[in-house]
């Protein structure tokens, strides 16, 4: 074997791991500013940017992304850890909120019963790549409590969200999807008084326009809430990199 040959040889190699080393691991980053921040059925600020950024490492994932009211009253701070086995994906995601209809001051560190404004919930995703639909289920594991008749904090509500949608993808015009929402056992969104009730049906175009290595996410949606007898509209364009 000659020395061309050799160090061909490990040129290719080289190439190959650095190849499988960028499909392993690759951070994906985007910003996107909307004209209201709608969660799960509920109207929480208006206009709003979102900056995120996520960490890929094979199966694993870490994202951190927030909300910030243009107005300054309301912010928030995230964190999603998961792990993706085929078509379906576990979640554990912090929530940590803060704006000005709160008394307290901002204490990102107070993990406090009754204190906190952190919120801990678990997550399971049912997203299966060859039919046009999805299955996810959140869960309050900390940070919201059944309020008692005293004024005290009770058990952790446990409150759960249902999310089904279905969609579909247009050959080079976008995607239309379909979603609904429901309140499972009694928690926050319903005031702690149900144990089911639907909060959210939308009805969502999504078109991401390609530019090289930048995309640029645009949404617009019709958003209801039938419990709380509520309606939106919301519109969404980002950059994505």
């Amino acid at each position: 074997m000659t020395k061309r040959t050799v160090l061909l040889f490990v040129a290719l190699l080289l190439g190959g791991l650095s190849a499988s080393a960028q499909q392993l691991f690759h951070v994906e980053a985007s910003a996107e500013l909307a004209s209201g921040y709608i969660w799960r059925g509920d109207r929480v600020c208006g206009a709003q940017v979102s900056p995120s950024v996520t960490l890929h490492l094979g199966p694993v994932a870490l994202q951190s992304f927030g909300y910030l009211a243009l107005d300054g009253t309301y912010k928030e701070i995230d964190f999603d850890l998961s792990w993706t086995i085929g078509d379906f994906s576990l979640h554990f995601a912090d929530y940590f909120y803060h704006g000005s209809v709160y008394p307290s001051p901002e204490n990102y560190f107070n993990w406090k019963k009754g204190e906190t404004t952190h919120i801990l919930e678990g997550i399971v995703c049912y997203e299966p790549a060859r039919l046009p639909f999805a299955v996810k289920w959140f869960t309050f594991l900390y940070g919201d409590w059944i309020p008692q008749g005293d004024g005290t904090l009770g058990r952790p509500s446990f409150s759960s969200y249902l999310e089904a949608e279905v969609y579909h993808r247009f050959q080079h015009a976008g995607k239309l999807s379909l979603f609904g929402g429901a309140s499972v056992l009694k928690g926050s969104y319903t005031g702690y008084t149900r144990d089911f009730a639907v909060i959210h049906l939308e009805m969502r175009y999504s078109y991401d326009l390609e530019l090289g290595r930048v995309t640029l996410p645009m949404t617009a949606g019709y958003i209801m809430n039938p419990y709380a007898r509520h309606a939106y509209l919301n519109a969404s364009i980002g950059v994505r990199f």
